[in-house]
Formats: C-alpha cells, structure tokens, sequence
C-alpha cells in the first residue's frame, strides 16, 4: 500500500482487539453508536435496513456528512475528542453531542468482518471499505497503521449525509426487524418528532411506543416537571395509581425519570425473554447504564417487581472527567457524582417500596374479601387484629402466584390467624415477609391442625402428579410429554429441587449460549438440552430425558451429555458465574452394558466422575410414592381444620366465581 493512499488509520493490534473486535457482544449494541454518531451529525432521520438475504446492514443518516480530510481526521482517528473543540461539542441545531471517547467507530469490526463507508459534504463524495482480516495484517506488518480501501465514488448517491453498510456479520442477523427496532427504542430517549430526529428499521418508525414495557406497569411514581409527567403517565394507560414530584435536585445536577411496577414479576419477562426489571440510566439521551439496581442490595420482594428510566446528564459534562466505561454501557462506580445519584436511588426506592406496600395492602383486602365467609371474618376484626390481618392480606398480595393460588393462601392464613389469636401469639405475624408460599406459611410450623391440613393437601397434588406421571409412562409418551412434566415437578427428581433461579425446557445451545458461540464446537451448538435449571444452591443442572422404552449404554449416554457439559462449562468460564455442573439422564429401561450388578457399579463410577447420575422412572416414582404415600394411609382424619380449609377452597370459592 503507498504512502499517498487517500485514507489511513492508525492504530495497534492490542486497541483493536480491545476496542473494536471485543468491545461489544450483539448487532442493537453496534448500531446503538452508529445512530449516536447520526444524532451527533445533526441528522433528522436515520434509517436501518436488515437484510437477511445477503447477511448485511445498511444504516443511513441525512446529517452533515463528512469531507475527506474529515473522514481522516475525525472517522479514521482512534480517540477523536471532539468535545475538546467547543465549536464541535454543540452542533448547529443546539444538539449536545453523545459521542465522547472516539472508539465508537471501532465497535462496528466487532459484528462485522467487511464495513463500508459512503459520505456526502459540500460536494465532497467518499466512499471507502474496511476489512478486518486487512487491517490485522497491515498492521503488523507497518507497525500500525493501516490504508482502507477506496471504492467508487460514484457509488455515493446522495448530496449530504453518511451511509454504512456492514457486511458478513459475525454475529448473524439473530435480531428481526421487530426485535432491533424495541431494543433501540430502550437505547435512546431523544427519538421521534418532538426531537427532531427519526429512526426507522425497514421502513418503520421506531418510537417510544416501541419499547414495550410501559403497558405492564400498576403503578408509576414520576420525577419530572409537570409537563413530562404528563407525558409519562400517558403512555402508562394501564396504570392504576400514580404518584407525581417533581425532578431530584442533587448537589451534582438535576435527576429526572420514573420508577414504576408490575402486576406481578413475571410481567417484566418480555417474549423475547429479557428481563427488564431494571432502571435504566440515560444520559444526554442514550442508555449509559443497564440496570442500576444491580448497584443497590435490596432483595426485597418489592424490587422484583420494578421498572424504570432515570436521567442524569450530569454524568457526562465536557469540563468534567469521563466517567463512561469503554462500552459505553455502564458507569464507573467509584465515581463521587455516581455515587450521589445512587444515595438519592436509594432514597427514592424506600418511599416507592412504603407506597407500594400500602397500595397492594389495599388490593390484597380487595381480592381476600370475594370470599363471603372472609369478608364477614375481616369485618368482625377489631383495631389491631384487623390492622395485621390487612398488612398480612397485602403481603399475599405481593406474592408472584396466581389468583387462583392466591385465595387458597388467604384461606389457610385466616385459619392460621385465628389459632395465633386464641394463643394470644399475632405478633408473630409482624416479622412476615412476602415471599413464597412455603416461606409465608412457615411462621404457623407450631399450629398443628393447619400444618397436616396444609400438608396433607400438598400430599394428595403431588400423588395426582405422580399418577399421571404413571399412566404417561403406560402409554410409553414422547420425551416432550416427559419432559414437561417433570420440568413442573422438580421434586420428582430430588425433593430439594423445589424451586429454581432460572429454568429453561427444551433449549438450543448455539442459541441459549450465543455469547460463547465462536468456542462451540458444530455438535454443541447444533444440539439440545431437555431441561436446564439452575439451583439456589448455585448448582447448574442438565436434565437428559429418554423414552421410556429407549435403551442406551453408558459410553453412549456419556457422549450425548458430554456436549451440553462442554457448552454449559464455556458460558459459566466466559460468564464468570461460579457454580458447577450436573447431569441427570432419566430413563424407562437398565443401561444395555449393566450385565451385572457390578458392571452397574461401575458404570455409576465413570458416569460420577463427570457428574453424571442415572435415574430409572420406575425407581423415581417408586420413591416418590414411598415419600408421600404412607402420610396419606394413615391421616384419614384430620379434624376440625380440614373440614374448615374444605369449606373456604371449595365451596365458597366455587359461589363466588359462578356469582
């Protein structure tokens, strides 16, 4: 390549690696800084085209464009400041630029092998491609510097404005249309007609509407002027409650945004499957920080229930020291102005959490007396005793279950209630938390006729489970029927599988483990993993079903587990999550290779050295039954309490709903 080459970039292979090809994992992340560079170009609109056919993305902007020297000066120049200009740190419509550190341009090599760059100023055309595999080897071979390629000119159909085309994505168009265009619209604040600035993904605008989580909110408590407030609450026309103050003035700068919550925590699981129980953190319009409750430690019942966007442009002022990470998506945290907007979170959250309270204490009385039986129960409650009863009734309610599950727990704790009244013990019921049923009844472990009602109960569901486990069984069912049952009773498997902090059925691991694809091997990422869990215990588990007439030997089982084990072990190592791996592989008939009970046991050994357990459902539901089935042969009586629990779960219920 010649010296008199029209474009030239310089840099190492060490910022490459860094700051371009690592610096960010997904394609809305990449174009999330593209459209950042568009606003700061002082475009009006901007538009994305996926092309699945050809495996490119074209982002076209209408601002400013740049000359050639510009393109040298400003795109090609790694760590660019403009900011540090003052004619550059405000463009000609009043806009304060997002972009800062200058590396923004880089993280286009880390989705896409070629890119392609195409700009129109002041009858200034250029057009140039970049490509990864050159760059690697310019650089080492010049010590840094590295010539793009220049392209026709005339390729440039358009007088002002800058188009980026990105061509063999590494990451693969993994993204619909639908998908990006939700994912930007969470990226940025400053998008539509009222800034002045339009983003469309094939054709359609992407607007506020489009980050589909404003219609799941129950309550929103605003910090914003009036006007914004407005603006907000609008939007949350499902909202039944809302609170409105005006923005946080902290000695740093002024906050502004909302916090809102859910109906109940499973509403803020999108269908694509994030999670957005988060707060988001904007500044000067763009997403600077993901989720700022992963910086505060409140497990509380309530923080699984919120949402919500905050603004906080003092972060980022030109005459202050970055305090941006290198991707752009989080904030360095010892930071003294950070760490004044988290106090001033902290504080917000509390008044949210004591609000909320009252507020679903309120709806809990509501939902509890549908029953007759209840409501006459509550009304004959006096001062203090009805005063707990409330409170309990709004801890209920805060609970992620159904409403179905909801009016049994209200039934079984008006029993509760009474035998705690009558040992004069209701202060107990002070220390209650929200939380699961389990958790919420354990406080009466000491009344024992609603502990055998309670039990006997969970004893006659978990045999009806296990009977229709059987009659599966007779029918020789499909590994998916199977497989759906035993995801939905864990305590099959082993009673301490009760509950899960996260449960996946029927995954493909190329997908589940998109960020480790490049290290899966064809076979890994091709193959499927029936159930994954993990446990509280931090434990990661892989359940391997087979039919139940299905008949493997150990050496066979081994290598079909050993992928998902092999891939799950990537994620946790390139995740960073702690935890180990096990396998259980449930089959209906004996390993072909056990001839023995000796060769059984040695099997069992070569399996456990990997963490590899073999469970026959005969013997599952043989235990299981054993576990659950002699309690019922002998509680054929239960007394008093169960007459009474039968009473408020059946018959009264069963009025209420034909009323």
């Amino acid at each position: 390549m010649t010296t008199d080459a029209p474009y030239k970039m310089t840099l190492s292979l060490n910022v490459l690696n860094h700051l371009g090809l690592n610096l960010y994992s997904n394609v809305p992340s990449v174009l999330s800084e593209v459209v950042a560079n568009s606003y700061d170009a002082d475009a009006t609109e901007v538009r994305i085209d996926i092309n699945p056919a050809d495996d490119s993305v074209i982002v076209q902007d209408n601002g400013s464009g740049m000359t050639e020297q510009e393109v040298n000066e400003r795109f090609l120049t790694v760590g660019y400041q403009r900011r540090l200009d003052p004619h550059q740190a405000v463009t000609p419509r009043g806009r304060r630029v997002m972009g800062r550190k200058g590396i923004g341009k880089l993280s286009l090599l880390s989705i896409a092998e070629e890119v392609e760059v195409f700009t129109s100023k002041d009858g200034q055309k250029s057009a140039l491609r970049m490509d990864v595999s050159d760059i690697r080897r310019q650089i080492e071979q010049s010590g840094g510097t590295y010539y793009p390629t220049p392209i026709d000119k005339d390729l440039v159909d358009f007088d002002r404005g800058t188009k980026i085309v990105l061509r063999k994505l590494k990451k693969g168009l993994a993204n619909t249309a639908s998908a990006l265009r939700k994912r930007l619209a969470r990226r940025f604040s400053v998008i539509g007609a009222e800034f002045d600035f339009r983003l469309f993904v094939n054709g359609n605008e992407v607007t506020i509407e489009d980050r589909d989580y404003f219609h799941r909110l129950q309550f929103v408590w605003t910090f914003a002027e009036q006007a914004e407030s407005a603006r907000i609450l609008a939007r949350c026309k499902n909202a039944e409650s809302t609170t409105e103050s005006g923005p946080g003035t902290l000695q740093s700068g002024r906050v502004t945004g909302w916090i809102g919550t859910a109906t109940n925590a499973g509403r803020l699981r999108d269908e694509d499957g994030d999670n957005l129980n988060r707060v988001f953190l904007m500044v000067r319009g763009k997403l600077a920080h993901e989720d700022l409750l992963e910086e505060i430690s409140d497990t509380s019942m309530y923080s699984t229930y919120l949402i919500g966007e905050i603004n906080a442009d003092f972060l980022d002022v030109d005459e202050r020291e970055d305090i941006a990470t290198s991707s752009r998506q989080k904030i360095v945290e010892e930071d003294p102005r950070f760490q004044e907007l988290l106090t001033w979170l902290k504080q917000q959250l509390r008044t949210v959490k004591n609000s909320w309270s009252r507020l679903r204490n309120d709806q809990g009385i509501a939902v509890a007396v549908q029953n007759p039986l209840i409501e006459d129960w509550f009304e004959s409650l006096q001062d203090a005793p009805k005063r707990r009863a409330a409170t309990l009734f709004g801890k209920v309610n805060e609970m992620p279950i159904g409403d179905a599950e909801k009016r049994q727990v209200f039934a079984y704790l008006v029993l509760a209630f009474e035998t705690l009244r009558y040992r004069e013990n209701l202060e107990i019921l002070d220390t209650v938390e929200a939380g699961d049923i389990a958790l919420l009844l354990s406080i009466f472990q000491n009344v024992e006729d609603l502990e055998a009602a309670l039990y006997h109960q969970i004893v006659k569901q978990r045999l009806s489970v296990i009977k229709a486990l059987e009659d599966h069984m007779d029918l020789n069912s499909l590994e998916k029927v199977l497989q759906k049952h035993l995801f939905e009773n864990l305590w099959l498997l082993d009673p301490s599988w009760e509950r899960a902090t996260d449960r996946h059925m029927e995954e493909r691991v190329g997908k589940s483990f998109a960020s480790v694809e490049e290290k899966l091997t064809e076979e890994e990422k091709n193959s499927r993993i029936d159930i994954r869990y993990k446990r509280v215990t931090g434990s990661n588990v892989i359940v391997e079903l087979k039919r139940y007439d299905v008949v493997v030997d150990s050496t066979k089982l081994m290598q079909q587990v050993d992928k998902y084990r092999n891939a799950l072990y990537k994620y946790i190592e390139d995740s960073g999550v702690s935890g180990p791996v096990e396998v259980v592989c449930v089959v209906g008939k004996d390993l072909s290779d056990w001839t023995s009970t000796r060769a059984k046991n040695e099997s069992a050994n070569i399996l456990a050295a990997k963490d590899i357990r073999v469970v026959k459902y005969d013997e599952l539901l043989k235990d299981a039954r054993a576990s659950y089935g002699e309690y019922l042969d002998r509680a054929t009586e239960i007394g008093r309490i169960r007459a009474i629990l039968d009473s408020l779960t059946d018959s009264s219920f069963d009025d209420v709903d034909d009323a």
